[in-house]
């Protein structure tokens, strides 16, 4: 790490992340230091599909070392279109020979999802198409590991009426992908799945639907460690989204409901049409009813309906709706208020079943 001006302190703590994020003791970080700077290290290319490159600026902003000393010294990138010095046909000759000359070898990262409509035609790369270069690239890798939700489930662009076609990896390939997700994902994650395989010779155990098992085991909701109160009530997705973003915080600060925000599922297959919608002018009243500095109303100490209807504010936007009743459905559906999950009524009405009735602690 000495070339990268990188402490052996401050690598060594990297590498104590690492095994947290693995569930290993940090009786292994020496292993992991080795492995990390070991010369068996694969070559891997990294793949831009139809993406923000949200994933990648994640990456390249991750703590302790820098992002120079985790590409050039842990994952041994030959080819990434935002960071690489070569570019046009040199690039392209980058990545080919790497193909050729490492095939069955080298990891395949893919970012984003891949335009399938119309031949692909939807999504090109120096004259060719994204499914063409992932057909020509990724079946002679020995793992493809696919980096976020897009490119794991199709994302964004697989949204609704999703025009291009897009699909993740593994749908529009046909090969078995890793599938790291997140919107974006955390990077810890990807720099641990590369360092499990480095001391085992072999990925992580995986779930049924390719997601490594210690980043994608379990539910957000069943160890959450927001400080200020459960938000299951706000249309918090914590309880069916697998990740681990709450126990590894982005860059050892901070995450979405730490922040005070609600889970959006972003980790999820088709969240963004199946968690929608993400925000609403509804929680501007309900939170000051939920933070630590608010001021207790007359009658309730936790949000409920009478919240919103007594305030006019539901009333004030169903007003503005081209189809109220849909709005209606869309809004309560939202909080799960109705016969089978109030879980916001309950508080003051004990009368309504399958919800929680112990207060949020402000």
């Amino acid at each position: 790490m000495t070339p990268h001006n990188i402490s052996r302190r401050t690598f060594l703590k990297y590498c104590g992340s690492v095994a947290a994020a693995l569930g290993l003791s940090q009786t292994m970080i020496p292993q992991i230091a080795q492995a990390l700077t070991s010369d068996n290290r694969p070559p891997v290319l990294w793949l831009h599909f139809s993406e923000c490159t949200g994933c990648s600026e994640a990456f390249l902003r991750a703590a302790d070392p820098d992002v120079t000393a985790i590409l050039l010294d842990v994952l041994n990138v030959t080819y990434h279109e935002t960071i690489q010095v070569a570019c046009g046909e040199k690039a392209e000759y980058n990545r080919d020979q790497t193909v050729l000359n490492h095939a069955g070898e080298f990891i395949c990262i893919a970012e984003g999802s891949i335009p399938t409509a119309d031949n692909g035609v939807y999504g090109m790369v120096g004259g060719r198409t994204m499914l063409d270069i992932a057909q020509s690239v990724i079946p002679h890798a020995k793992h493809t590991i696919a980096f976020g939700t897009c490119a794991a489930y199709g994302g964004l662009a697989a949204a609704a009426p999703n025009p291009t076609g897009a699909k993740g990896v593994k749908d529009a390939i046909g090969v078995d992908t890793i599938n790291i997700t997140g919107c974006p994902p955390h990077p810890i994650n990807l720099v641990a799945l590369v360092t499990s395989y480095l001391l085992n010779n072999q990925m992580p155990a995986l779930r049924s639907d390719g997601r490594p098992t210690f980043c994608h085991g379990q539910t957000i909701h069943s160890s959450c460690t927001v400080p200020h109160g459960c938000m299951e009530g706000y249309n918090c997705k914590g309880p069916r989204s697998y990740n681990n973003c709450h126990k590894t915080l982005y860059n050892q600060e901070s995450w979405c409901v730490q922040a005070e925000h609600q889970c959006i599922g972003c980790a999820e297959p088709n969240f963004w049409d199946a968690h929608a919608p993400f925000y609403n002018p509804m929680w501007a009243s309900m939170f000051h009813t939920y933070r630590k500095d608010a001021v207790a109303h007359e009658e309730q100490t936790t949000a409920s309906c009478n919240r919103c209807h007594g305030g006019n504010i539901f009333e004030d936007e169903e007003s503005q709706s081209d189809n109220p009743r849909k709005f209606q459905q869309a809004m309560h559906r939202e909080h799960d208020i109705n016969l089978d999950s109030n879980r916001s009524c309950a508080n003051c009405h004990s009368e309504a079943p399958g919800g929680t009735y112990a207060p949020i602690d402000d």
